[in-house]
């Protein structure tokens, strides 16, 4: 399968990309678990198991030498790699029939959030109430927009000719879907959750499982494009 925006084949040296879904998956998931681990190894958080235990949150982890120089050395880089991502998808789309301006959508909003977590990566660490701001603000739309932009991605997948969706993958759309589930419902239960569990720290829990199911999502994409044979042409890469 050939990322053009129509069905004809494109002449040019081939290059799969599915490998950059994956590294959308390991990067930042390498990079939470690396800083924390240095983190916890230097005593500057508790040692738990903070998928399930949540002793500290994912910026309290990264935030000191030298686990930041680290986070920072690898998130930086990701966010790059996840806008090129959700442009793939935009012409993925379009490859399998989807031609509408809700792939614009998803795209814009995938972008938007990649920058979001330059802004997040950048201003983490650093004093002041502005740069507080810029930090909470860039971790909230870099979750909020990739997180819609995955929903909609599974929705419009789901939309797709029985034929089309067998040949993305099937159970891959449905793990999709099911991701996404399991995400909103960890958006949903996290507010009622800590008033009734006021002595557990429910945010941290959430954070780290949201985080790892939304980097998981892009786990998913890089087997379809795999099974599919996704690959990028030099004609796409010159903008044709």
């Amino acid at each position: 399968m050939d990322a053009d925006s129509g069905g004809a084949p494109l002449r040019g040296p081939l290059m799969r990309v599915h490998w950059l879904a994956l590294l959308c998956w390991v990067m930042p998931t390498l990079a939470v678990v690396i800083t924390y681990t240095i983190s916890a190894a230097t005593g500057q958080v508790p040692t738990c198991f903070p998928f399930l235990e949540g002793c500290t949150s994912i910026s309290g982890a990264a935030r000191r030498d030298p686990s930041i120089h680290v986070f920072r050395g690898m998130m930086l880089p990701t966010a790059t790699v996840i806008a090129a991502y959700w442009i793939l998808v935009r012409h993925w789309l379009g490859h399998l029939g989807d031609r509408g301006r809700g792939r614009d959508w998803i795209t814009g909003l995938g972008v938007i959030g990649a920058l979001f977590l330059v802004f997040y990566v950048v201003f983490l660490g650093t004093e002041g109430d502005a740069y507080e701001f810029m930090r909470r603000y860039g971790v909230t739309v870099y979750f909020a927009f990739t997180a819609l932009a995955q929903l909609l991605l599974a929705y419009r997948l789901r939309r797709l000719p029985a034929g089309l969706e067998a040949a993305v993958g099937t159970g891959l759309v449905r793990a999709k879907v099911g991701f996404c589930g399991a995400m909103l419902l960890f958006g949903l239960v996290n507010v009622p959750a800590k008033n009734f569990f006021p002595e557990w720290p429910v945010d941290n829990m959430v954070a780290w499982n949201f985080a790892l199911l939304m980097h998981g999502y892009f786990g998913l994409t890089a087997v379809a494009w795999r099974r599919a044979g996704y690959r990028l042409t030099a004609a796409f890469a010159a903008g044709r």
